[in-house]
């Protein structure tokens, strides 16, 4: 098994959150509770598409320790989060130290966005993520993104648009 920490979308009450649900229910995962990063990043919500990234860059001043989930994940469900998390492409999937439940140090797999546009490092970092704080995300679509607009998103976010 493998412990993933979730800072965004994927955790409880968040917009992608089914994708774990689906896996708890299956049996591939089960959420072991709450989570913060002993090391400082940046958590910054994207403007255009309302998008979290956990930013790969430790010495910003608006780093900070963030907080999350942890789960405990089999290795069906760490490649169904690679598909969704579009690792290695989008983000990078790398093993970084966590507090769990404020007590237990361990590492968990995080997701992290590597290879960003710079202007990023500007925007307001949060220790905390929560969908309802920002308009909805993707547009608000109800629907998975076409391709053709994720390749878009892509070229956006690492500033090769």
């Amino acid at each position: 098994m493998h412990l993933v920490f979730s800072y965004g979308t994927l955790k409880r009450g968040q917009p992608n959150h089914h994708h774990m649900a689906a896996g708890i229910e299956s049996g591939d995962c089960e959420l072991v509770g709450f989570g913060e990063t002993l090391t400082r990043y940046p958590l910054i919500v994207d403007q255009l598409f309302n998008i979290p990234f956990l930013l790969d860059v430790t010495d910003n001043l608006n780093a900070m320790n963030v907080e999350g989930e942890v789960y405990s994940v089999n290795d069906v469900m760490l490649e169904r989060l690679d598909r969704i998390e579009r690792h290695p492409v989008f983000y990078t999937r790398r093993e970084i130290p966590v507090s769990i439940n404020g007590n237990t140090e361990q590492l968990a797999w995080y997701y992290l966005m590597h290879n960003f546009r710079k202007d990023f490092l500007q925007l307001p970092a949060v220790r905390k993520y929560d969908s309802k704080d920002y308009p909805a995300f993707l547009a608000g679509s109800q629907r998975p993104p076409t391709e053709e607009e994720m390749q878009k998103l892509i070229a956006y976010v690492k500033g090769t648009d």
